[in-house]
């Protein structure tokens, strides 16, 4: 399964930020400087949106594009109330696939019962809540688009 959102929704834009930095460092070798550049910015320019949490919305794609993640686009998303969901394949789901949907609901659903508790703030909260409710997307498109899958390029 290709899901993309492997961890819950930063709970703000700066740390969905430096997550998809560091997501970019880590596997696709683009620190700081390359980024700008490939965004047609400066360094200084690229972290004084950062920072300032103010990313003009045309580079936004490119952003995700270039770092190979998807925290920013998921945190805005998470808090107009929507969900981001990875394009499925069609293909069956693999048990495997299953037992980590199910540890995601769980743990959505323990986030839920440590907040009505006051064991957990809001925003953690929400960040594991639509993470659930992503993955389950993702399997609900997969189970639609069973009858057609896609062929396989290479990208899975």
């Amino acid at each position: 399964m290709s899901l993309r959102a492997s961890k819950p929704v930063p709970p703000t834009l700066r740390a969905a930020f430096e997550a998809d930095k560091g997501h970019a460092l880590r596997h696709k070798r683009l620190g700081i400087e390359r980024l700008a550049e490939l965004l047609g910015t400066t360094p200084a320019t690229l972290y004084k949106w950062i920072e300032a949490e103010s990313m003009p919305a045309k580079s936004l794609i490119g952003w995700q594009h270039l770092t190979g993640a998807s925290n920013v686009v998921r945190y805005l998303a998470s808090r107009e109330g929507g969900v981001v969901i990875a394009v499925p394949a069609g293909r069956k789901a693999m048990s495997e696939d299953v037992h980590v949907l199910q540890e995601t609901l769980n743990g959505a659903i323990g986030a839920l019962l440590a907040y009505m508790t006051g064991d957990l703030d809001r925003d953690a909260t929400l960040g594991k809540l639509s993470l659930g409710l992503e993955n389950l997307a993702w399997h609900r498109e997969n189970v639609r688009k069973s009858d057609q899958p896609e062929l396989d390029l290479g990208g899975e």
